[in-house]
Parts: structure tokens; sequence; C-alpha cells
């Protein structure tokens, strides 16, 4: 383990990092709003697949996707063996449901996965072109084609599914980011969100960073609220009237600046965090500010984890709005460092929280692992400028 998966995560560290310089005045878009100044502190509960002697049903090989039930009980899935291991809420191992391959119960990637209000498991696989619901023993309940072959951020929905996708393969291409369906995953009833309203159509670095994994959006009172993952110090709001859904405002985030630069002649992680190819064309970008999800506490505050870059380095942090959409604090969490050529990375995935307000995250820096963490959050009694 890396000092840097020490100094986030070290399983008995409190961390306690506060943003001690202020952002300049073309980059923080505070203006007269009152933003506080927070300590975040992660405390590490779980811990899996950190002990590398341990049995292969407690090591991942590329997980991608987690989900909870009401139970505690942990779901994994690791595209590296194509199946979802499943672990209580201690972290013991309890059984794998599915492998790899074409027949029932068998997989050949995950592009996403959810647990319905019914505690049954939606998995979609984009190579075998079907979504799959099964019971949390491994029981296959139904299988239904799909013609999209987008991944998918999955939320159940009423009495179907909300999904994030989108498929925008040429430049120029307009499609919509979300889709109801009913239980039976036909066709959509509703579809909206333009991503001509979130990006440029023309520009495939940003139409290909539309979804900033499963903590992209969340429901709250006021609607759905979506994070792109290019994150240019806004949250786009979406709200319901006579069935119909429509982008009706956005909330500010603490830095309003632009989020990506391109470059030339783009490798990855030498001067660019971010290379997209299609048609023979290949492109690549800094990427200043990302979106690494949204998530909704019980007590209704919302939490944005995000990654933003002022004073020359990217900051690790929170985030935490009232549930009217106003920023009231932002908390530092780690100061990540640019190299000479503008590139840092965390390769931290946030993907999901519990009931219970705890995170899981896939930490890839080096044997990728699973770490669930608490979030505390503390004023400091200052703001920030």
């Amino acid at each position: 383990m890396t000092d840097q998966s020490n100094r986030l995560f070290g399983l008995a560290l409190v961390l306690t990092c506060t943003l001690v310089a202020a952002c300049t005045s073309n980059e923080s878009g505070t203006g007269s709003r009152v933003i506080q100044e927070l300590d975040v502190q992660l405390h590490e509960v779980l811990l899996l697949g950190g002990d590398e002697s341990a049995s292969h049903e407690y090591l991942f090989g590329d997980p991608s996707y987690i989900v909870t039930d009401t139970h505690g009980r942990i779901y994994v899935a690791d595209e590296a063996v194509m199946n979802i291991r499943v672990y209580d809420d201690s972290g013991h191992y309890i059984r794998t449901l599915g492998e790899r391959g074409k027949g029932p119960m068998e997989f050949q990637s995950f592009r996403g996965l959810a647990i319905n209000q019914g505690q049954e498991l939606i998995a979609l696989d984009r190579t075998n072109r079907r979504i799959t619901r099964f019971s949390t023993e491994g029981q296959l309940l139904s299988t239904h084609p799909r013609q999209r072959w987008a991944s998918a951020v999955i939320r159940p929905f009423r009495d179907g599914y909300l999904f994030l996708s989108h498929q925008t393969g040429e430049p120029g291409e307009i499609d919509h980011l979300f889709r109801v369906y009913g239980a039976g995953f036909e066709q959509p009833t509703v579809a909206f969100g333009s991503t001509d309203q979130i990006a440029d159509p023309y520009n495939k670095i940003e139409t290909s960073e539309l979804t900033a994994g499963p903590g992209s959006f969340i429901f709250t009172d006021r609607g759905l609220w979506y994070a792109p993952s290019l994150y240019e110090g806004k949250l786009y709001l979406y709200t319901e009237t006579g069935g119909q859904w429509a982008l009706t405002s956005t909330i500010d985030g603490l830095v309003e600046k632009r989020a990506y630069t391109e470059v030339k002649n783009p490798v990855i992680y030498e001067n660019a965090d971010l290379v997209i190819s299609y048609a023979g064309i290949e492109k690549g970008a800094r990427v200043h500010n990302t979106s690494l999800g949204l998530f909704r506490l019980q007590d209704d505050r919302i939490v944005h984890f995000a990654i933003i870059e002022f004073g020359g380095q990217r900051n690790f942090g929170v985030e935490v709005f009232d549930g009217d959409g106003q920023l009231v604090g932002y908390g530092a969490i780690e100061k990540i460092p640019l190299t000479a050529q503008g590139i840092a990375n965390l390769f931290l995935d946030i993907v999901w929280k519990d009931e219970r307000d705890r995170f899981y995250v896939i930490d890839r820096m080096d044997q990728p692992v699973v770490r669930v963490v608490e979030l505390e959050i503390r004023p400091t009694g200052m703001t920030l400028d």
C-alpha cells in the first residue's frame, strides 16, 4: 500500500485536512456567498481485498460496481472474473453469484448494477446485450434483451427504473441522458435531458465524459440532481411537471472554471489525464475539475465529492449543500501536487452509499481494494473568501 493510500484511508487513521489556502479571485466564484471552511474526517470501517495472502474470495481483479441490500450485505461486481461476490456488513464472504459466459447467470461485462425495491439485483451486460434480474441468492428471475450498447447508471424509480445512459457516437449527435423504463425494460416511457444542454455535441471530449459513475445523479425533494464528470462548478437540477422532466436550474459549486484543457499528442498519465479515440482520431486533455459523485445523507444534506484544481494543485474534497441547493461549505481531504506536465491522479472511485451513510470506495492505486468509510464533517469557524 502506498503512502498516499495510507494518508487517505489508514484503517485506524482519522484524516483531518482543511483547506488552508483560499481560492484566487478569478477561480473562486464565491461572490457574496458565505461558504464555511470544513474539517472533513474519513473513518475507514472496513477493508476488502487488502490482505494479499487471503483466499481468492477476498481478492479483486477489476471491481467495477458495488451495491448493498437492506440487510447490509455487500455485492461487488468484478470484471476480471465476471462474478458478483457477496459479503456481510462485517466483510465476511457469503457466496459468489454468476460466472463468465453467455448462458443463464453468466456475464461477459458489467456496465451497470442496481438493487431494486424488491431486493432483486439488476445487471447490465453490454457484451451479451442483455439485462439480467436475479435474486440475492443467485436465482435467475428474468433476462431482457437490450439494443442500446451504452453503459448505464441504474436506479429504481417508482414501479420501474431510471437509466443514465447516452450514445453520441459521431460528432454532432445529440441524445437524451435519462430514460425511464418499466419493470420489463421495454421501450422507455420517458426520455429527457438533452446532451447538448450540458456538452458541445461536436466536442468528443465533453460528450464522452457526461457520466461520472454511479454517483452521477441523486433524487431529492426538489428533483433530480446531476453532475457530469467534467465539473465546471455547476450541478444540474431536473424537475418533473405533469409527467415531463426538464432542466429547470443550475446549482453553483465552489469553483467556476473550465474543467479541462485540451492537449496535443496526448499520452495518458504523462501529459493527459484523459485520452479518447474515435474514427481514427485521438484527443486528450488535462482535467482540472472532476466530479466523483453526488450523495444524499440521512439528514438531507448533499455531499459532492470532487477534485478541484486551484493554487497549483488539485484538491480531493467535499462540497456540502443544504436541501435547498445552497453550497454551505467545502473541505479538502487530500492535496494532490501536479507534475511538471500538469497531471495528477487519485485512482479512487466512490461508487455507493448505504442507508447508514457509509461510502464504498474502489481504490485502484495498487492491488484493487474496496474501502468502506464514514464521513464526518465539522465547521472550522472560518469561511472561504
